[in-house]
This record gives structure tokens, C-alpha cells and sequence, in this order.
């Protein structure tokens, strides 16, 4: 398969550019009767007084205690039997106001754990279950973002820490003899009818005869003879074509070096770490084909070996988007090793980049390995000096200082 003569649209940024040292709650008329009878007991009083008016009846034996005595007023009628305490508290007491029905319905459950003073300190470092706000001195859950295509065919995903949707293709979800043709198509398809005119380039391909490859000429899609390169392999002149799903493309301006990369529609479609789903092509009058995107290369930055020959592994940073760091093979390749004057990072050899490390100007810097803290010579350190730390797959990188 001949090499395309495509210029690459790089959707990111090199690392360089962003790095040096800068690159998250009544008793009523009770006992009224007894009023009523103590009246009673006056009345008989004002009646004994009338019959009784002489001087002999009026003494002390006829009006004295014994008739108007406490027999008929005392405590006996009046008393705390019938308005004391014992009906009051059975009515108001604290079963009805007390401390057990207020701590039910005002407790800190329902006012959640005090303690926050901004958002920030409510923040769990995830991104896919919503952001984290601090309402009142208590943090509150976000609104987790929901990722659905809506199509039957696709696993829908939330990918930290970026919080992007990734919506891959699943085969298995469709009939026996179908494949999922999403994002182009709203389903499953058979196998035998191809969804994409005139081909499809992601892989399952489809649309070609058998022994052929959907692939580009120009910005047009053809069936071509398919070739073996895997997604990383050399190619152009005088090497094998790359396979199905694949296309040859160079790796920089500066060399003539290529290599088989592979068409995708998602993160899902890319395989290794530091590979996404980011890269567009220009036909050679320099606009944009579109409807394709590849993936970039998964590499190792602090191996010489992990890209084809007159390229390097080079980590990039998105320019748009979540900022995620990637990794992609570039050339030309430098001879700069540490502490040698740079301008970008093909000045450089490879396993070094172009970066202000030490605060001396750009140099060539050598990448390390900050997880284990190895890949420095004797004499310098493995260190961060990136405000976001480079974290690739499960490694981060850091640089010899």
C-alpha cells in the first residue's frame, strides 16, 4: 500500500509548550358544678340569716365555723384534684413537645455533616459523579453526568478524570450475522451489507471484497489490497502494506519515516497507553477530510526502541478538550542530551524533551519514570515540574533534575 500524501491536523499540543515548570439542615368549665354548689352553700347562708335576725341568734353558735366552715369550701370541692397538674401534664407534658420529636425531624440527618467552606473542600477527585457543592456547611452531591448515545449496539462510559463520554462499539449486542455500525449508522447491520459507501475505514471493515482494505486516496475512499503492518509498523516504499483498518501515515515533516495508524471513531477503538482517538488528516491542498479520525501511537518516552526508525515517542498534551496527555511517535529525531539549548523537541534525542526544566531556558531534559523513580543517571533526581502531573496509563513521568 503506497504511502498517502495526507499532512497531519494535530489535535494537541507538544508537551514543551506547556510545561516549563507550569505544565479539584382548661382545664374549660371543669368543675364548674362545684362552683355551683359552693353557691348553693351561700344561698342556704343568706336563708339562715333571714330567719335568725335577733340579737340571741346572731351569736357565735347560729353564724360560727361549723355552718360556713371548710367543710363547704375547702380544698375538698376545689382542690387539686380537679385542676391540678395531673391533667395538665398528661395534656402538655413532654411527650407531645419534648426533645425526642424535634431531634427526629431537625437532626443531622437531614442537615448532613457540617463542616465545609467552599466547594472545593467537598470535591472527591472524580469528575463522572458531578462536581461537589457546599451548600449551607455541608457537602452536597453533584448531578453525575449521563453518557447515552441511544444507540442499542454501543457501551456507553464516562472516563475519568476528564469526564468525557466514550461510547465503544459492541459486536456481541447485536444478531448473529450483524455487526454495530454506530457512530455512522443508528444499529446493527449485516455483515454482508456494509452501512458506509462505499466502504467502512474502522475496523470491522466492510464494503470491499475479501483480501481488499477500505482505505483513502485523497479525501476518497477505495478498496485496495490490504497489507500485514500492524498499528505501529513501518511503512511506504519497500515494506509491507498496512492491514485492514489501518492507514499509512508519516510521522513528522522532518522525515520521511511512516507508520500504520489506525482509523477510530472513540478511545475504545485505540489500543495502549497514551493512544486516543484524536488525530485528522488533511488532503493535499490542505483541508480537512471529514468524518476521519486515528489514533495516536502508544509508546514509551524513556525507551529508544518503542517507535520506528527516524522517530521518537514523544508525550503530547490535547490543545482543546481535557487536556489529557498522549503519546505519539515524531520525527525527525535530534542528537541533544542533557542540557543541551533547544527549540522543540525534535532538537532532542530521543527518551528527552524540549523543556525549561531548571529555569536556564529550553534544554534537552531526560524523561524518568516518577512512579518507581528510576531513570535517572547518578547525580540527578527523578522530580515533578509539571502543574498537572504527566500521567500515562498507570505511569507518571517526571524529569532528571
Amino acid at each position: 500500500m503506497r504511502h498517502l500524501s495526507f499532512s497531519l491536523v494535530v489535535g494537541f499540543s507538544l508537551l514543551a509548550a506547556c510545561a516549563s515548570g507550569a505544565a479539584r439542615r382548661p382545664p374549660g368549665d371543669v368543675d364548674a358544678g362545684f362552683r355551683r354548689d359552693a353557691g348553693d352553700d351561700l344561698g342556704l347562708r343568706a336563708d339562715m340569716g333571714r330567719v335568725d335576725l335577733g340579737s340571741t341568734d346572731l351569736g357565735g353558735a347560729d353564724l360560727g365555723t361549723e355552718d360556713l366552715g371548710a367543710t363547704d369550701l375547702g380544698v375538698e370541692d376545689l382542690g387539686a384534684i380537679d385542676l391540678g397538674s395531673p391533667d395538665l401534664g398528661t395534656d402538655l407534658g413532654t411527650a407531645d413537645l419534648g426533645a425526642p420529636d424535634l431531634g427526629t425531624d431537625l437532626g443531622a440527618r437531614d442537615l448532613g455533616p457540617p463542616g465545609c467552606t467552599s466547594a472545593a473542600s467537598c470535591q472527591d477527585g472524580l469528575a463522572c459523579n458531578g462536581v461537589e457543592a457546599c451548600i449551607g456547611g455541608a457537602c452536597r452531591s453533584g448531578t453525575p453526568i449521563v453518557c447515552d448515545d441511544g444507540i442499542a449496539c454501543t457501551t456507553n462510559n464516562c472516563l475519568e478524570p476528564s469526564g468525557t463520554c466514550d461510547f465503544a462499539r459492541n459486536d456481541s449486542a447485536c444478531p448473529a450475522g450483524q455487526t454495530c455500525t454506530a457512530p455512522t449508522a443508528s444499529g446493527c447491520a449485516s455483515s454482508g451489507m456494509c452501512s458506509e459507501s462505499p466502504c467502512r475505514l474502522i475496523s470491522p471493515q466492510c464494503g470491499c471484497p475479501t483480501g481488499q482494505a477500505c482505505t483513502l486516496s485523497g479525501a476518497t475512499r477505495v478498496c485496495a489490497a490490504a497489507g500485514t503492518g500492524t498499528t505501529g509498523s513501518t511503512c511506504g516504499a519497500g515494506t509491507l502494506g498496512c492491514s485492514a483498518g489501518n492507514a499509512c501515515i508519516g510521522l513528522g515533516t522532518g522525515t520521511t519515516t511512516a507508520a500504520c495508524e489506525r482509523f477510530c471513531a472513540s478511545d475504545a477503538d485505540c489500543s495502549g497507553a497514551g493512544a486516543l482517538c484524536i488525530l485528522r488528516l488533511n488532503d493535499a491542498t490542505g483541508t480537512e477530510i471529514p468524518g476521519v479520525t486515528l489514533c495516536t501511537l502508544s509508546c514509551n518516552p524513556l525507551s529508544t526502541t518503542s517507535c520506528p526508525s527516524g522517530s521518537a515517542c514523544r508525550i503530547f498534551v490535547e490543545s482543546m478538550g481535557a487536556g489529557r496527555y498522549l503519546t505519539h511517535c515524531e520525527g525527525p529525531v535530534g542528537f541533544g542530551t542533557r542540557g543541551a539549548p533547544c527549540i522543540d523537541d525534535g532538537d532532542c534525542t530521543s527518551g528527552f524533551a524540549c523543556l525549561n526544566g531548571r529555569g536556564l531556558g529550553t534544554e534537552c531534559t531526560r524523561w524518568c519514570n516518577l512512579t518507581t523513580g528510576s531513570g535517572c543517571s547518578i547525580g540527578t533526581t527523578c522530580v515533578n515540574i509539571f502543574t498537572v502531573p504527566v500521567t500515562i496509563g498507570t505511569t507518571t513521568y517526571g524529569v532528571c533534575i
